[in-house]
């Protein structure tokens, strides 16, 4: 949008308030609120943030950086909108919202902000002649409000009756996207009790994590509405299934147009799609943090449970870490299954699509398709089981510090361990229940 455009949008949507948005490292929505008045002025007022909300932890407590610290007082951060992101908050009569990249008091963009990386990774794509396409697919829980459980214990799966009563907030989040511009391809009721499903259509990869956040805001807001708690937690209920964030991703020719992924001729993956996704299998333990950033997340990753649990690729596959869909020129693609649904999502699509395109690079070979029970495949190597792996795992991978750089990737690890730090300081209810008059 131009100058012109963003005033007329304005007008027409009578816009009094305008939220600035950013994302933060751990996937959360932030920013600032300015009268339409103060927006409009040039529309780039000096908008701020202290570089602090990049070292918050999930309780807010602060993690050590090295730019941002208590030593340097967490300076300023500049919001710099992108106008192409504007669009309308339906569910606050006379709002707007328009991402954000985030620069320095030089100017410079703050490396570490999540949709900066993306971006970066977006158009390493475009410098091969490579077009990402990303598709989306994430998984959530309508909580009760008061009990912090699902109102009914029924497993609602592909069911068109046993989530009904869920329809109204469903209803209306849908209706939020739409008119906001974000395309759905379907929902779904899911496997857990209160457990839904929504599949956002495909689109660049920055967009569709922007998304993707714009998604995670509309559900919590019109849930809560409606009396319920909308969690994208990734097991929030020990006693049912958890969330996952399935990333569908293919590479278009900038130059013909064509699925870089599809074989026309042999009706098949393409040799490109096979080294791509060998270079997601050979990346994935080492970037499991990204995908899997709390110790929670852990709990979801059992084996029958629609989780990966092994580096494993198979022909539509649910069970393996990558699932190809392997359909016609439009339609094949490569379904990365291995994030849980609080996973950052800007992270999550930069990994993987560097992970993919280092495979192209490198020309990798890729391990023949589990074709038996992918929970217990013969041979393949299992994905990190528990945090501190994967912490490890990320510290020490020259790939990943490439992708995110060396801050980042301590800010990550450093998030990981206070998580896991913080989980085992906590005595649980189950704890108490097992043991409390046991002893």
């Amino acid at each position: 949008m131009n100058s012109r455009e963003v005033d007329q949008f304005l007008t027409e949507n009578a816009i009094d308030t305008v939220e600035l948005a950013i994302v933060d490292t751990m996937g959360a929505l932030r920013g600032k609120r300015l009268p339409a008045s103060a927006f409009r002025r040039g529309h780039e007022p000096e908008v701020c943030l202290s570089g602090a909300v990049f070292c918050l932890d999930y309780s807010l407590d602060l993690v050590h950086d090295d730019t941002y610290n208590w030593v340097t007082g967490y300076p300023d951060v500049f919001l710099r909108a992108d106008f192409s992101t504007l669009r309308v908050v339906p569910w606050r009569p006379g709002t707007a919202l328009v991402f954000c990249d985030v620069v320095d008091a030089n100017g410079a963009m703050v490396p570490f902000h999540p949709r900066y990386v993306l971006r970066q990774a977006e158009e390493q794509c475009l410098a091969d002649g490579l077009v990402p396409r990303v598709g989306l697919e994430t998984e959530f829980y309508l909580l009760d409000r008061d009990t912090l459980r699902p109102r009914r214990d029924r497993i609602p799966v592909y069911s068109l009756h046993d989530n009904s009563y869920l329809d109204p907030v469903v209803t209306d989040v849908r209706a939020a996207l739409e008119t906001s511009g974000v395309e759905i391809e379907a929902f779904e009721a899911e496997y857990g009790p209160g457990q839904v499903e929504i599949n956002l259509r495909y689109a660049g990869a920055v967009a569709a994590a922007d998304n993707l956040m714009f998604f995670r805001y509309a559900a919590k807001e019109i849930a809560a509405r409606h009396g319920y708690l909308a969690t994208f937690m990734a097991k929030p209920l020990s006693d049912a299934a958890g969330s996952g964030l399935h990333v569908h991703q293919s590479l278009w020719s900038d130059d013909t147009g064509q699925n870089v992924f599809w074989d026309a001729g042999k009706g098949e993956l393409s040799a490109a799609a096979k080294a791509y996704l060998a270079g997601l299998l050979s990346h994935c333990a080492e970037t499991h943090l990204v995908a899997v950033p709390t110790p929670n997340g852990y709990k979801r990753t059992v084996a029958h449970s629609f989780a990966p649990t092994h580096l494993t690729w198979g022909i539509d596959n649910r069970s393996a870490a990558v699932r190809a869909l392997v359909r016609d020129r439009d339609a094949t693609r490569l379904e990365q299954r291995v994030a849980t649904a609080d996973a950052n999502p800007y992270l999550t699509v930069a990994t993987q699509l560097v992970a993919g395109l280092t495979g192209m690079t490198k020309q990798l070979e890729l391990d023949p398709a589990v074709c038996s029970d992918a929970n217990e495949p013969s041979g393949a190597d299992p994905l990190p089981g528990h945090i501190e792996d994967a912490v490890a795992r990320l510290r020490g991978s020259e790939f990943v510090r490439s992708v995110l750089g060396r801050e980042l990737v301590e800010i990550l690890c450093r998030l990981g361990m206070g998580e896991t730090a913080a989980q085992n300081l906590e005595v649980s209810d189950w704890e108490r229940s097992r043991y409390l008059e046991a002893v």
